[in-house]
């Protein structure tokens, strides 16, 4: 089968499309033909050098890719609840290749009126921002929420999240108006244009000097002074990602004065079970109920042969939503 290989040439780590040999399919695992595969962040870090993929064997290249959602076409003898047949979503490594084994307990299943593109495109923001939001943030019915970085692909799933989850208003920040009309129309309240405003004097009028409940930080070290700033009492910011860096100021004597829980989150070390819970929680949700409302906001693909260029297209950070690979 082919599949998009991490090689090292030349000092650097390239994906470059090979020919390798089937998986093996596994107790407690599907098989699924990969019909697509998101572009992430995480897939640009580790051609810089900063994220360790995981390798198939010791001796091979790993496989790129850290989703995939297609049609399964095998299951293993003891797996109950999934069907030859059934279109999955999953968070799996290397799932840029026609085949891939997935854990049945990491399989969701796609919404009828989603294509495998919207799945590829929703799934790792929507495993990600659901842990965040409910998991870390615990956010309840009505409460004010702030999602940094608010045109990037997770951030754009988030908005949709929050609101499905019963979220008040939802803010949001870019450098960018042209983002607004779109974002609207995701659920988000307001948009706060960071190039013109400060975010946290901006929140502070928008909520009568009460401040925001749940921040979503998808920018990082150069924020966190601001979020501080524009959390509410017991409020909860929770780390996502480190797009602007990753060290910033801390006014603990405001942390503590509000009561601020700061709280970081990764998949990077979770074990299996957890990964599974996430999974889990995320069927909870009935996406078959809620799949207008969750539908992905993609802004382009690419056919796979092209998995450089469309990463390169997420370096540049122009993009409104997520960047999808059809495979094969």
């Amino acid at each position: 089968m082919q599949a998009v290989l991490l090689e090292t040439i030349d000092g650097n780590v390239t994906p470059t499309l090979s020919t390798i040999d089937e998986p093996e399919l596994r107790p407690g695992h599907v098989r699924i033909a990969v019909r697509a595969a998101s572009i992430n962040r995480a897939d640009l870090l580790i051609r810089a050098g900063t994220h360790t993929p995981a390798a198939a064997a010791a001796d091979a290249p790993p496989i790129a890719g850290l989703d995939a959602c297609g049609e399964v076409i095998e299951v293993a003898p003891d797996v109950t609840g999934i069907s030859k047949g059934d279109r999955i979503m999953a968070m799996v490594p290397g799932g840029l290749a026609e085949e891939v084994i997935v854990p049945a307990a990491a399989a969701v299943p796609v919404p009828s009126a989603w294509s495998f593109v919207d799945g590829a495109a929703a799934i790792t923001a929507l495993m990600t921002e659901h842990n965040a939001l409910v998991t870390a943030a615990r956010l309840q019915p009505g409460e004010t929420v702030l999602v940094h970085a608010a045109a990037s692909g997770v951030a754009t799933q988030a908005i949709q999240l929050a609101k499905v989850l019963g979220a008040g208003r939802v803010f949001g920040t870019t450098r960018s108006h042209s983002d607004s009309p779109v974002l609207r129309e995701l659920g988000l309240d307001e948009l706060i244009n960071v190039s013109e405003a400060n975010f946290a004097d901006r929140i502070l009028e928008l909520t009568d000097g009460g401040g925001v409940d749940v921040i979503l930080d998808h920018v990082g070290g150069p924020y966190l002074e601001d979020n501080i700033r524009a959390a509410a009492i017991k409020a909860r910011i929770i780390g996502v990602g480190r797009l602007g860096g990753a060290t910033g100021t801390l006014d603990l004597e405001e942390l503590a004065r509000k009561r601020v829980e700061l709280i970081g989150v990764t998949f990077r070390t979770r074990s299996d079970e957890e990964k599974f819970a996430i999974a889990q929680a995320l069927r909870d949700v009935d996406l078959e109920t809620n799949a207008d409302s969750l539908r992905p906001l993609i802004h382009g693909t690419y056919p796979w042969e092209k998995v450089l260029e469309a990463q390169e297209g997420l370096s540049t950070n122009k993009h409104v939503g997520k960047i999808v690979l059809e495979v094969g």
